[in-house]
């Protein structure tokens, strides 16, 4: 019943004011290629706002700033250990850039640099055989370390926090190739450097997640397509000019629910190209971001 296709996940999405809540709808899902396989898949995504959520009123244009733009260019990997194992590893380049005045922490207009190195290791435990499809369990276990960027300000590629994430998950998928997945986590987050001195102390706390994605779709010889619901809500942190805010963004809470999609066309069995796109519904301290992704999946 196994049926390797690779698909595209856009890792690493930046949709916040100041990125302090990377993520996307996750590397992890129930498809696990057959021993020794990898991936590699390079991908574009460009995104836009100008309109954001302080605490939880949303509010334009985006302060300083006006209008954000955003690209990432990103690099994800997989490689099966074995049938129903695979680790998962991703990079993002991030390219941030305000369309009014400098950013009121760090002074600047433009941020640019590779963000959190991140990787995964995803379990199938248990698949089981049903009548007309089948049932698998997911477990996975990852965590990001950051690179040299500068994590204070709007314009900030990330908290600048490491990361240990646990995620448990079903995944259903019919004989016909239609699947749905649900898959929940909890996000330890650490602790990320003052560089300017703000509020009190030399670490800012970056606030632990949970998040969850509600996936359903179809997966066949032909393509791949899927529609997804995303959504993370911080467990501590601050609001932006709330009670405890000082200009600590790493500390902000960021919650949100976002809805995208994304198709993937195998062109030959080494090579394939995917495109998709998502949209920020509701937040909480996050930029109302739209953005659009496209890539290419090398399969060796």
């Amino acid at each position: 019943m196994k049926k390797r296709i690779a698909v595209l996940a856009p890792i690493m999405i930046a949709t916040s004011i100041f990125t302090n809540g990377l993520s996307a709808q996750g590397p992890i899902d129930g498809f696990f290629s057959t021993k020794g396989k990898a991936s590699i898949s390079l991908s574009y995504l460009s995104g836009n706002y100008d309109e954001f959520y302080v605490g939880g009123q949303e509010v334009s244009p985006v302060p300083a700033h006006n209008e954000i733009d955003q690209t990432i260019y990103s690099i994800y990997a997989t490689y099966a250990i074995t049938d129903n194992i695979t680790v998962i590893g991703s990079l993002p380049y991030i390219k941030k850039e305000g369309n009014g005045s400098a950013d009121p922490i760090n002074g600047t207009t433009e941020q640019s640099d590779f963000q959190d190195i991140s990787a995964f290791l995803k379990w199938a435990p248990y698949i089981k055989e049903l009548a007309n499809g089948t049932m698998t369990y997911i477990v996975a276990l990852g965590g990001s370390i950051p690179l040299n960027y500068e994590p204070s300000g709007i314009l900030s590629l990330g908290s600048g926090a490491p990361g240990l994430d646990g995620k448990l998950g079903l995944q259903y998928k019919s004989n016909t190739g239609f699947f749905a997945m649900i898959i929940g986590g909890y996000g330890l987050r650490g602790k990320s450097d003052n560089n300017f001195n703000i509020g009190t102390g030399d670490k800012f706390d970056a606030p632990d997640v949970v998040n969850a994605v509600l996936k359903i779709g179809y997966t066949g010889k032909n393509f791949y397509l899927d529609a997804f619901l995303d959504s993370q809500t911080s467990l501590n942190g601050v609001d932006i000019m709330g009670p405890g805010f000082a200009g600590n963004f790493p500390e902000t809470i960021v919650n949100y629910s976002k809805l995208g999609g994304n198709l993937y066309i195998p062109i030959t069995n080494f090579i394939g190209a995917s495109i998709g796109g998502g949209t920020i519904i509701d937040g909480r301290n996050i930029g109302k971001n739209t953005y659009y992704n496209g890539g290419i999946t090398l399969n060796l």
